[in-house]
């Protein structure tokens, strides 16, 4: 290597520590909260239809794409519409975003080669669909002048691609825009407030919040700093009562993304005898074992998918609806807890291998089902678990479900329960044997009673006449 050889390769490194320098005094990795879904995850899945957006692109990492590109025509139906609606210029919504460029920017892992009035239009467009999508639900107008928004099932096609994580917008570039249609500039959080009502969580528990714990959220999270749709509808999922929140935060949820370590472990935990599994190895027992226990199982209403409760061997879990949407739900949500840094407790993750460990055969799906726990086509119930707990690691020791792990694996694991429950399962498991073991006590105590009258007879003595 010549003198000027090593020169330009010293250059080189030199620049390269210039970026690194750059990136560190930038803080990116604190701003960014829109990502691509980590490679592990993607590959572990049987369909891109599950983290790719199949219906509308909105943000910079699907523009363009040839699957989505038929509803391009219809984002610039909305943005003619609101401009007609309101009388404004569109200059007045692309200087807008363009003063806040470098924040948007700043959300997304890869936007270098968008051009900055390349970006701004797509901004503009994608958050102003978003938004007149929004107002339309809220004013229960199931057009707006925009024939998209009068096929239903178009529209469920649209909204279950605005909760993937690829595809998102940054909330305020939605909120600042809402506030240009609207003509109220100081008029705060109308996109938190029009996002919350969209996405009520009846998608997943089918449960509906009523108006007063809507209200507390919206309350609650107007305190935080909500990033995104994805965002405010994993929040949604979040909902705890006050004193709820205490117990819910000593949790903390630590996972990785591993290639075989997670199978690997979960086999081997899982398949062991359960008397020879200690309450703290094991996660938690599946349905089947769990009722062979003495556990009784029973639906919890409520529209917190998180609420958990189990007392005196009675464990109540929220409904949740088994559908094409679910699977894509909990993996863009839970892909979002695993990269996003301020995320100490990746709560939907650690939701869905704690159902994965209670449901490994159709029998433990089934049962739920009687309940009234898993709702819809449970059929799918045991693989979409699987699929999506299948690059995640729960540390059992300080899961988001710890305790309640222990506190019915400990209930599991005294054998007065299990002999009770194996008592009342063989001998009270249907009205026939409940009427052949009366019988036969009956039978029992009358075969007795002649025992008895037989031998007093035989030993008393007789009387003298």
């Amino acid at each position: 290597m010549n003198s000027q050889e090593h020169k330009e390769w010293v250059k080189s490194i030199q620049e390269k520590l210039n970026e690194a320098q750059q990136f560190i005094t930038r803080k990116s990795w604190e701003k960014c909260c829109i990502y691509r879904m980590p490679r592990r995850i993607r590959d572990a899945q049987k369909s891109k239809k599950s983290y790719e957006p199949q219906t509308i692109s909105i943000g910079p990492y699907h523009t363009g794409s040839e699957l989505v590109q038929d509803m391009d025509l219809y984002k610039w139906v909305a943005l003619h519409q609101i401009l007609q609606r309101t009388r404004q210029d569109l200059n007045l919504y692309l200087d807008t975003i363009r003063q806040v460029e470098d924040q948007a920017r700043g959300c997304y892992q890869q936007v270098n080669h968008l051009s900055s009035n390349k970006f701004v239009e797509m901004m503009v467009l994608d958050g102003c669909f978003i938004a007149e999508l929004l107002r339309c639900y809220q004013a229960r107008d199931t057009t707006g002048g925009n024939p998209v928004f009068a096929n239903k099932r178009i529209v469920e096609d649209i909204v279950l691609d605005m909760v993937m994580l690829e595809n998102q917008v940054p909330l305020f570039i939605i909120d600042r825009l809402l506030k240009l249609m609207n003509g109220n500039q100081h008029q705060y959080d109308q996109a938190l407030d029009l996002v919350l009502s969209f996405f009520n969580p009846i998608w997943l528990t089918g449960i509906r919040m009523s108006i007063n714990e809507l209200n507390e959220l919206n309350s609650s999270l107007k305190q935080e700093e909500c990033l995104h749709v994805l965002d405010v509808f994993r929040r949604s999922l979040l909902h705890v009562r006050p004193q709820q929140q205490d117990t819910i935060n000593k949790h903390r949820f630590r996972w990785m993304i591993c290639d075989k370590l997670v199978p690997m472990c979960l086999k081997r935990w899982l398949n062991k005898a359960p008397d020879s599994i200690s309450s703290r190895e094991q996660v938690l027992y599946r349905v089947t074992e769990l009722r062979k226990g003495g556990v009784k199982f029973r639906k919890r209403n409520t529209s917190c998918l998180l609420d958990f409760r189990f007392k005196n061997g009675v464990f109540e879990i929220p409904p949740i609806w088994i559908q094409d949407s679910t699977m894509t739900i909990l993996l863009n949500i839970a892909a979002f807890e695993h990269c996003h840094m301020k995320i100490s407790d990746a709560a939907i993750a650690s939701y869905v291998v704690f159902m994965e460990c209670l449901i490994k055969s159709p029998e433990d799906v089934g049962h739920l089902h009687r309940r009234g726990i898993i709702l819809g086509d449970d059929a799918q119930a045991v693989d979409l678990f699987k699929s999506v707990s299948k690059e995640m690691l729960v540390n059992v020791h300080d899961g988001y479900y710890a305790d309640l792990s222990k506190e019915v694996n400990a209930y599991y694991n005294q054998r007065r329960n299990r002999w009770r429950a194996s008592l009342l399962q063989k001998y009270f498991h249907n009205p026939w044997s409940i009427i052949s073991l009366v019988a036969a006590i009956i039978l029992l105590f009358l075969t007795a009673i002649q025992s008895f009258y037989a031998v007093f007879s035989y030993h008393r003595p007789k009387s003298s006449k």
